[in-house]
């Protein structure tokens, strides 16, 4: 009885996450297609119009939006688009938190 209800659950859970990989509207993957695409062909200009035009701030376009599975700062990196990651890059190094140890010695 319990195998067949645990079974049951993973069964709903992995359903439920495998709808929620694709459940974006069609304006919001237009909007993450653009910005993947203007990151892609390092357009600095497309990709600052079209994060205002939707009221993205950089910072969430650099914590948030992930293409081909990679954030979007490594995207650029990996397509040379030098001047996108220019652009970028400060927001990259706000988004990062690092934890030390003062007591520790």
């Amino acid at each position: 009885m319990k195998v067949s209800l645990v079974f049951a659950a993973a069964a709903l859970t992995l359903s439920a996450t495998a709808s929620a990989e694709h459940s974006f509207t069609p304006h919001i993957y237009n909007i993450l297609l653009a910005t993947c695409s203007h990151a892609q062909n390092d357009d600095r200009l497309g990709l600052h119009k079209t994060l205002k035009a939707n009221r993205l701030s950089k910072q969430a376009a650099v914590d948030k939006v992930l293409c081909n599975g990679q954030p979007l700062v490594t995207f650029a990196r990996n397509a040379n688009a030098d001047k996108v990651v220019d652009m970028l890059a400060p927001y990259e190094r706000r988004s990062k938190v690092s934890i030390s140890d003062v007591v520790a010695p």
